[in-house]
């Protein structure tokens, strides 16, 4: 936060009054896995995108028809992953590869065999610092965070695993399992028949034009946070206007 403040006096003001589990994942209790607030929303824009500002029935038609690809795309994935024999996802093998190719850069100096805990020296570049990390296997903490953020072991418990004559892959969280990838993506869509052959509906639609109603004169304004998603429309307003 000092860091944060240093920067920016107003940004820190602003933070300080949010509960740091909301938007910092070294206080989420690593309940995100390296999942950041902002992104869970935009894996749902990335399917809405283009959707807006076309009528309802429309917007539902093309969200359904790009979950269905984005289950399609998964699926296919998923089966190219078990071809292969990995173990886990594709992100968790890079991860748990990069990680890897660093541990042996490090050195051990263990402590507690019961526990399983041990201090371990990074080695890497003298300009991106030389640090002292702790590594408790039986509680499955490193003090770098990075174990409990991704539930893949980092390069200090690569090699502490190694020291204790461990396989550090046995400590890769389940749900990177190939199986539990390939579970979550087993839905089936069903096709939509045409509407001729839709059951008559139970309800029915009462148009309300207080809703639409203009209370003053001019444009209606938004307190909407503009995002990527809405360039590409200006940009086309832009070349209509001229």
């Amino acid at each position: 936060m000092e860091a944060i403040r240093n920067k920016n006096i107003l940004a820190h003001r602003y933070l300080a009054g949010i509960s740091k589990e909301k938007w910092s994942m070294a206080h989420d209790g690593g309940w995100r896995r390296g999942v950041m607030t902002t992104n869970m929303s935009e894996c749902l824009n990335s399917v809405l995108k283009g959707a807006r500002r076309l009528p309802i029935s429309a917007i539902v038609h093309l969200t359904l028809l790009r979950c269905v690809q984005y289950f399609i795309e998964r699926v296919a994935k998923g089966q190219r992953m078990v071809q292969e024999n990995q173990l886990w996802s594709d992100y968790a093998c890079r991860k748990y590869e990069e990680w890897a190719r660093k541990s042996s850069e490090h050195r051990v100096v263990k402590y507690d065999v019961r526990t399983q805990t041990a201090s371990v020296a990074t080695g890497g570049r003298p300009s991106r610092g030389q640090h002292i990390q702790v590594v408790r296997l039986s509680t499955s903490d490193c003090s770098c965070g990075k174990w409990t953020i991704f539930g893949i072991p980092c390069s200090h418990v690569i090699c502490t695993a190694k020291y204790h004559s461990l396989d550090p892959t046995t400590l890769v969280q389940s749900w990177y399992n190939i199986s539990n990838y390939l579970a979550a993506y087993e839905g089936r869509f069903e096709p939509l028949a045409d509407e001729r052959y839709w059951d008559p509906p139970t309800f029915e639609l009462h148009h309300n034009p207080v809703r639409r109603e203009r209370r003053r004169a001019g444009r209606d304004t938004t307190t909407r946070v503009r995002n990527e998603m809405d360039r590409p429309m200006v940009r086309e307003r832009q070349r209509r206007a001229q």
